[in-house]
Parts: structure tokens; C-alpha cells; sequence
């Protein structure tokens, strides 16, 4: 239950309008509530002072001539159960009965009795206060929507960042794309340019691949297919071997279905290499071949 509500509480309270559970959770609030503890309190003084008349005044002479006349000239009953008559004397005075047992007190008389209103009543008298409820209402609605107007810019803002990262990432990659085209097709136009077929051996039967050059230049691509994927820990490494003597080139992997591509630069010692090879190395690379060969081009 929210304070507003609490608040609403408090009129039907100070008229003792409330019922158990709403008495039960007002009780339990205002030890904590400063600000409602005041407001009853002053509500409650203000009911207090409901339930007191002025000072009774004795009636004038004249008032009661008139009085006991009318009564002379009124038709009598006689007493019933449910109340008392005035009944005439002999002589034509009017008698008045004798006071009943349950006569209040001089103190008590000046209190005047009424029933308490209910809840909706003392909310009506003390707490509706329609125009701040609206106010506050209104208020409400427009502090909520704002809100979701915020979380829905900030969402969709987000969303175009993250779109904008992915086209970023989609253009870099395009561009490093055509970079690679372009620099394919100036080696392969290069009047250097050779190109080393690798079959697979017997390790790697279905595997082969093809390796383009430049020997002025050292520019260089291999690309593979059929290779088994590498265990954990493992990758793959090139080789220029020249004059029988293996010199290192770039370690590389392979995608699901076994393919690869690396771009590499041939040192000067090896770009009239003899033979090309590829081995399995540890995924760090080596600059001895220590694996077993799975492609080889011929000599």
C-alpha cells in the first residue's frame, strides 16, 4: 500500500469509520510516518470537537406559558410501551413523569450523539481532496510516460549503435576483401609470378593446395583444401625448402570443412625454393619441422 492511500486512511480513522484490516495496516504505519502521525492527530481533534454542543440555556417565562398551554389544549394519549406520555392532573396541570433509570449525566448531556460516517463519508468530509488526487494523478501519468519515452529512446538508440557497429564491422571486412582481390590479381598478373600444386600425402589423402608467388617480390598465397582440422594445441606451418635446407614460414588453421587460405611473405632465401611442404607443428610454430608432412609439392 502506497502513502497516498495511507493518507486517504486517516479522515476515516479519526472518525473510527475504518474496518479491522484497514485499522490493522494504518496502526502499523504511523509509528513510521511522521507526517501522518500529525495529520490524524489533528483530524481526530477536529471530530472530537463534532461530537460537543453550546451550554444548554433555561427557556424564557413566556416560552413556557406557551408551552404548558398547548399542552392544556393538546388530545392526550395513553402511555405505550415504547415511551412516555404526559398525563393531566385532576386540577388541569399537566404532570411530568418521573425521570427513568437511564438518565445521563449533567456532563454527558452536552454531547451530542450521532453515528459515525463510514469510510467513503469520512473520506468525502476530511480526505478526498479531488483536485490534489487528480493532480497528483495526472502528475503520475505523465512522470510514467516519460519514463518509457526515455527507455524507449534509450533502447532504440542502443539498437543503433549496435547496427552501426555491425555495418562498421561489414565494411571493414568488404574492404579487406577487395584489398585481397586486388592484391591476388597484381600477383597473379606479376611477371614473376609461379605457381607450386601440393597434393596431399599419405597422412592426408584429400587434401591439396595451390601456392602463388612472387619471386621478385616475396608476396605469396596458399590456398587449401581437404585438411583434417588440427588437434588442440596444434596448427599448421609452410615450408620453403631450398638446397635441401627447410626455412619457416607462417603458421595457419583450417575452417569446418577443412579449408584455409594464408597470405605470406617468402623470405629472399626461399623464394626459389625447390620444394614447399606443409606440416603438422605446435600451434606456436617451429623453425625446425618437427611434425608429420601433409602436403608437398612435387620437385
Amino acid at each position: 500500500m502506497n502513502h497516498e492511500a495511507y493518507k486517504e486512511m486517516l479522515a476515516a480513522a479519526a472518525l473510527a469509520a475504518l474496518d479491522a484490516q484497514e485499522q490493522r495496516a494504518l496502526d502499523a504505519h504511523l509509528p513510521t510516518c511522521a507526517e501522518c502521525r500529525t495529520e490524524f492527530d489533528e483530524l481526530r481533534a477536529a471530530a472530537s470537537l463534532l461530537a460537543h454542543k453550546v451550554a444548554p440555556v433555561t427557556p424564557s417565562p413566556e416560552l413556557r406559558a406557551r408551552l404548558l398551554a398547548q399542552i392544556k389544549t393538546t388530545p392526550q394519549t395513553p402511555r405505550t410501551s415504547g415511551g412516555a406520555s404526559i398525563e393531566v392532573a385532576p386540577n388541569g396541570a399537566p404532570s411530568v413523569p418521573a425521570p427513568t433509570s437511564n438518565a445521563t449525566t449533567p456532563a454527558a448531556a452536552n454531547v451530542l450523539p450521532f453515528a459515525p460516517p463510514t469510510g467513503r463519508e469520512a473520506r468525502g468530509l476530511f480526505g478526498a481532496r479531488p483536485l490534489a488526487v487528480f493532480g497528483t494523478l495526472a502528475a503520475s501519468v505523465a512522470i510514467a510516460a516519460l519514463a518509457i519515452s526515455l527507455v524507449m529512446l534509450w533502447a532504440q538508440n542502443r539498437q543503433l549503435r549496435s547496427d552501426l557497429a555491425r555495418l562498421s564491422q561489414n565494411l571493414h571486412e568488404t574492404q579487406q576483401a577487395l584489398i585481397s582481390v586486388r592484391a591476388d590479381r597484381e600477383l597473379l598478373a606479376a611477371p614473376d609470378a609461379h605457381t607450386a600444386e601440393l597434393a596431399g600425402t599419405n597422412v592426408a589423402t584429400q587434401a591439396h593446395a595451390r601456392l602463388t608467388y612472387d619471386a621478385n617480390t616475396g608476396r605469396a598465397v596458399l590456398s587449401a583444401a581437404g585438411l583434417p582440422a588440427p588437434p588442440p594445441g596444434k596448427a599448421y606451418q609452410l615450408w620453403f625448402i631450398a638446397d635441401g635446407k627447410p626455412l619457416p614460414g607462417d603458421i595457419f588453421t583450417t575452417d569446418a570443412q577443412g579449408r584455409a587460405e594464408l597470405r605470406e611473405q617468402i623470405p629472399p632465401a626461399g623464394r626459389h625454393a625447390q620444394i614447399f611442404a606443409v606440416t603438422l607443428e605446435p600451434q606456436t610454430g617451429v623453425t625446425t619441422p618437427t611434425g608429420q608432412m601433409y602436403l608437398k609439392s612435387a620437385t
